[in-house]
């Protein structure tokens, strides 16, 4: 029971975070990019297979490089 609770929790908090980045992205005067990032922490809270495969791309490789302590917090 407490699995599914935190799996929908999870996936109530990706799906804000989708639709607050796209809000984001069109509207300037919200902030996309934390949006973004909750949507991304949530998925790989949510799927072990999204996190492995987040952890090999270009991205996750630049930021390693460019913001280590990002980077810890979202693909480490």
């Amino acid at each position: 029971m407490q699995l599914i609770f935190t799996k929908l929790l999870w996936s109530m908090l990706m799906v804000t975070g989708l639709i607050g980045s796209i809000i984001g992205f069109v509207l300037p005067i919200i902030p996309g990019i934390p949006f973004l990032i909750l949507m991304i922490y949530s998925l790989k809270k949510i799927s072990p297979a999204f996190h492995r495969w987040l952890s090999k791309t270009r991205l996750a490789e630049w930021l390693r490089k460019h913001q280590p302590t990002l980077a810890k917090w979202l693909v480490g």
